[in-house]
């Protein structure tokens, strides 16, 4: 892993809130981990959209699923 220094302006509270949640130890470990989140949250979306029409998943996941999907 390479690590770079930056300087962000972040909403303080959103912070904090975020790492209560994910339950980080600092902020640096709460940042990489709503990172980590959002990459592991695409990649699962791209494998259901990959498989959709398969029918591998009950159709009433399948409709509920639809209804998660955001558009870019």
């Amino acid at each position: 892993m390479t690590i770079k220094r930056k300087s962000h302006n972040l909403d303080s509270a959103l912070l904090e809130r975020a790492k209560r949640i994910l339950g980080a130890q600092t902020e640096t470990d709460a940042i990489h981990e709503a990172l980590r989140s959002v990459v592991i949250g695409d990649e699962a979306m791209s494998a259901l959209l990959a498989v959709r029409g398969r029918k591998i998943f009950r159709k009433e996941f399948e409709e509920e699923m639809r209804g998660e999907v955001r558009h870019k």
